[in-house]
């Protein structure tokens, strides 16, 4: 496990710590909020357009009784028309509310985390079919997210994940 800093952000008016780790652990699943999907097809991502956020990752909350990674691939299909193949978790963030909580309060406190995976898709998303939330999905070049807000606001999981996700090449060997 790596911790990648602690930083505190304003959202929504209320104050957030929040912590950034690379790890192959999931944190305990009470205190899993929501679980997001960094997809690829070779070395495009997969990015959905929603409409109070643009251009994003795929995911969102985790329901009762569903597994983080079973909420990531849900997620994925619901927002991008797209199925992952084999899923691997690469990050947690750690987000506690540094103020007090308001009444409809639905978050663990004193923290919560989202989870992030990492994957493949087996095959290019098929058409995909907007809804009231998520209006377009496309793949993009690593040069085309780097433009992205999502990805000026999380390079280090961005490069994380392209890192990750380029095949290894082999080693050169003298002759």
């Amino acid at each position: 496990m790596a911790g990648l800093g602690v930083t505190q952000v304003v959202m929504g008016g209320r104050r957030f710590e929040m912590e950034n780790l690379l790890t192959t652990q999931l944190p305990p699943a009470h205190l899993i909020t929501s679980a997001l999907v960094l997809a690829f097809f070779g070395d495009r991502m997969l990015f959905t357009r929603l409409a109070e956020r643009g251009w994003d990752i795929p995911g969102g909350h985790v329901e009762p009784g569903e597994a983080p990674e079973q909420a990531a691939r849900r997620e994925l299909l619901e927002e991008t028309g797209a199925v992952a193949g084999n899923l691997q978790l690469l990050a947690t963030q750690r987000i506690g509310l540094l103020d007090d909580p308001p009444p409809d309060w639905r978050y663990p406190l004193p923290h919560g985390f989202q989870v992030f995976y990492v994957g493949s898709l087996d095959a290019e998303p098929a058409a995909f079919q907007p809804t009231s939330e998520a209006l377009e999905a496309r793949l993009f070049t690593p040069a085309d997210a780097s433009n992205l807000d999502w990805v000026q606001r999380n390079r280090w999981l961005y490069d994380v994940a392209l890192a990750d996700n380029r095949p290894s090449q082999p080693e050169s060997r003298p002759t």
